[in-house]
């Protein structure tokens, strides 16, 4: 009786994830070359013409500004790495109107300007995340995604006893029999896949509560401080601090007074990213108000840093995304094969 009890939470849960879930899995799928599709398709935007000696960055910070109508929050989203590379800064309007602004570093000039969702994989990512409708949308994507957890669970009770079959290949998929391929299909991508899904689900729950709240709540828009800061001379501090750090980000102060933020990459493993490291300073004397060396970095902090690069696979290079983007298939496989198994039992089984 338990059993049965369980297998129907299953199925309903799976049943109302479901078509959400064929929508995450293909575009999840897509977004694991996300960086690759992107620099494909714009290459004008990263490449520049290498021409002497770069511009301050106050000087960039103000091209910035007048790309930008109304003066919105500004960052550096990433700081060119090599001669070739281009400057991208983020005007943030809200949640769901961000602006990225494209300069060459050596003349000042805007090279590409486009928003969050004007571009291919910017509007998957906005389509993953939010369903395209922002708060609304990211708080179903996050109940999609706890439903999602307890359908694995309760299948993970269910079939239980096929566990050891199906990983010892002795549990086949009966094609030629109508009634037990999808059933089949699904038990065997389910238990294959299981501990895979419970990363993307996990993972996904942790990057969507961060979603939802930032889109909770009317939070006044920030606006671009007006105090003179000197960013170069605040860039070689934070260097300064963690031997061989690369700085790849700075997040100006949001407000009069408050401090600067840098982000960089310390030599740690590309799991956490190239942002794990940072080093935070008052803008006017250049003190040392917060440093994460992640060489030292707690496990709290270094699961935290790791949660988006699981989710997307960034951090094994080109095969280690074929694997993904193949696994990233598997829900939306379970999610069909799971409706077929319920559309035969609910009206064909009956003709």
């Amino acid at each position: 009786m338990l059993t049965k009890q369980i297998f129907r939470v299953h199925r309903i849960t799976g049943l109302i994830a479901g078509v959400f879930l064929l929508l995450l899995s293909f575009t999840g799928s897509i977004l694991v070359f996300s960086d690759e599709i992107d620099h494909a398709l714009n290459k004008n935007a990263y490449q520049v013409q290498p021409g002497g000696t770069p511009l301050p960055l106050n000087t960039l910070y103000e091209k910035g500004l007048a790309a930008n109508p109304g003066r919105p929050y500004l960052t550096f989203l990433r700081l060119p790495q090599a001669p070739g590379e281009s400057l991208i800064m983020r005007a943030e309007y809200s949640a769901d109107n961000k602006v990225y602004v494209y300069l060459d570093p050596y003349t000042g000039k805007v090279l590409h300007r486009r928003g969050n969702k004007g571009y291919f994989t910017g509007f998957l990512l906005y389509l993953h995340f939010t369903l395209l409708s922002g708060r609304n949308g990211s708080v179903i994507i996050l109940c999609v995604s706890f439903i999602m957890l307890v359908s694995l669970a309760t299948g993970l009770y269910v079939y239980r006893k096929h566990l050891g079959k199906v990983l010892t290949f002795r549990d086949k998929i009966e094609w030629k029999h109508r009634r037990r391929r999808w059933r089949n299909l699904h038990r065997v991508i389910g238990v294959w896949a299981l501990v895979f899904n419970l990363l993307m689900v996990i993972t996904g729950i942790l990057i969507q509560w961060k979603v939802v709240g930032a889109r909770v709540g009317k939070k006044a828009a920030s606006v671009a401080v007006r105090q003179p800061i000197d960013y170069d001379r605040l860039l070689n501090a934070a260097r300064a601090e963690i031997p061989g750090i690369a700085i790849l980000g700075i997040r100006p102060p949001r407000a009069e007074g408050g401090p600067v933020l840098f982000l960089g990459n310390a030599g740690e493993a590309a799991v956490f990213g190239e942002y794990a490291s940072t080093v935070t300073l008052q803008p006017e004397n250049g003190l040392v108000i917060k440093k994460v060396d992640f060489k030292s970095a707690t496990i709290s902090q270094r699961l935290n840093a790791s949660v988006l690069q699981l989710h997307f696979g960034n951090f094994g290079g080109i095969p280690l995304k074929i694997l993904w983007t193949l696994l990233g298939l598997a829900p939306g496989l379970l999610a069909l094969s799971g409706i077929l198994i319920w559309w035969r039992r609910k009206f064909l089984a009956r003709k």
